[in-house]
C-alpha cells in the first residue's frame, strides 16, 4: 500500500507514514478475521517455534495464506513472537529468501510441461551432470543415484539431478522468463553486479533447478505462484487490500487485481497430480492432515539454512518459511 501511494501521488516515505497513521484513511483489506486469528494463535506464541541457533538467534518463520476462490491474501504473519513495533519489517512480504527445492515447480516443471517437451512420464538420467576436480554436480540430498528416473519420481522425491536435467532440456532462459514474468518472481535477475566487477545471474541451472537464487523470493510471491496450480492455471496478483478512501470518502487507491492465464489445463493436471503425490507419498508428508486433499512441495537450501512448505487444499494456498534472520544451519 505504501508503494501504491508513493507511485500514484509521488509522496515521500515520511509523508506516506503520516498519511497512514494520521490521515484518516479507510483501508479495505482482504484479511479474513477467522483465518488470521488462527495464524496469530500460532505465530504470536514464541513457544511454538522455540529454537535457537549456536550463536543465540531465535528461529523465525513467515506465512502467507491465499483464498483460492479470490486470489487474495486472507492471512499472513511476518514473524514469530509478540508484535511490539508498528509497521515493522515483515518477513512475509519484504524479505527476499532462498527458496531451495520449492522453486522447482515454478521455474522447471510447470514450464517444462507447458513447453510440450516433457511429461511426468519422461525419463531423465539420475546422474550428476559434471565432474570437476573430483566434485560432481548436482548432488542429490541423500547422495544416492538410480541412473534414470521419471520426472514424476523427480518431483515426488525432490531429485536434484532430475530437476537440473529437465531444465537443461527446455533451456534456462525459458525457465527464467516463465518464473519471472508468468509466476511473478520479480526479484529474479539476469545481471546482478558485484563490487569486483563481476556479476551474478539467475539464468542458470543452479538458481532455477535447485533454488539457489541470487537475491531470493518472498513468501508472498511463492504463495501466489502455487495458488496458480489451484486456480486452473490462472495467476492472480496476491492483493492485501482492495480500496483506500480518504477522510472525505474519495477513492485514493483502487487496487484492481491483475490476472493472467499462464498454464494449460494439461499442465495444471500434471502439476496437481505430481504435487499431490509429493505431499502424500513423497517427502512432504509432515504437511498432511485429515479431512483435506493437500498438494505441495518442500524446500531446503544449502546447509539447511532455509526450510519451506508451499502447498494448497481445495480452499486455500499457503507458503511457509522457517529460518534465521542471519542465515545459519537449522538443526
Amino acid at each position: 500500500m505504501k508503494d501504491d501511494l508513493k507511485a500514484q501521488y509521488g509522496y515521500s516515505d515520511e509523508a506516506v507514514s503520516l498519511l497512514l497513521t494520521r490521515g484518516g484513511l479507510s483501508i479495505y483489506t482482504c484479511v479474513d478475521p477467522d483465518v488470521q486469528a488462527q495464524v496469530e494463535q500460532i505465530y504470536s506464541d514464541r513457544t511454538n517455534l522455540d529454537y535457537t541457533s549456536s550463536s543465540g538467534q531465535q528461529l523465525q518463520s513467515a506465512i502467507v495464506v491465499i483464498n483460492n476462490e479470490t486470489g487474495d491474501v486472507v492471512a499472513l504473519s511476518g514473524g514469530v513472537g509478540e508484535k511490539t513495533t508498528f509497521l515493522a519489517y515483515n518477513k512475509a512480504t519484504q524479505a527476499k529468501l532462498q527458496t531451495g527445492s520449492s522453486q522447482k515447480p515454478i521455474s522447471v516443471y510447470a514450464p517444462a510441461f507447458e513447453s510440450g517437451e516433457v511429461t511426468p512420464a519422461s525419463v531423465m538420467k539420475d546422474l550428476p551432470m559434471t565432474y570437476i576436480d573430483g566434485n560432481n554436480w548436482p548432488k542429490n540430498d541423500n547422495r544416492q543415484y538410480q541412473y534414470a528416473r521419471t520426472v514424476y519420481q523427480g518431483i515426488v522425491s525432490s531429485v536434484n539431478t532430475v530437476s537440473a536435467r529437465t531444465l537443461d532440456t527446455i533451456g534456462a532462459d525459458y525457465g527464467y522468463s516463465f518464473a519471472k514474468y508468468n509466476f511473478g518472481q520479480s526479484s529474479l535477475t539476469d545481471n546482478y553486479p558485484l563490487p569486483n566487477g563481476q556479476s551474478l545471474s539467475d539464468v542458470g541451472l543452479a538458481p532455477l533447478a535447485l533454488g539457489a537464487l541470487t537475491v531470493g523470493s518472498t513468501v508472498r510471491e511463492m504463495s501466489a505462484a502455487y495458488a496458480t496450480f489451484a486456480n486452473d492455471g490462472v495467476y492472480r496478483e496476491p492483493r492485501l487490500f482492495t480500496k483506500v478512501y480518504d477522510s472525505n470518502g474519495k477513492v485514493v487507491v483502487d487496487n484492481e487485481q491483475e490476472s493472467r492465464k499462464i498454464l494449460s489445463q494439461k499442465t495444471v493436471d500434471y502439476m496437481n497430480y505430481c504435487l499431490f503425490n509429493a505431499a502424500n507419498n513423497g517427502i512432504g508428508g509432515a504437511a498432511i492432515f485429515a479431512g483435506q486433499n493437500i498438494a505441495g512441495k518442500t524446500g531446503t537450501t544449502s546447509s539447511n539454512r532455509d526450510r519451506w512448505f508451499c502447498g494448497y487444499t481445495t480452499h486455500y494456498t499457503a507458503a511457509v518459511w522457517c529460518g534465521y534472520d542471519i542465515p545459519e544451519q537449522i538443526y
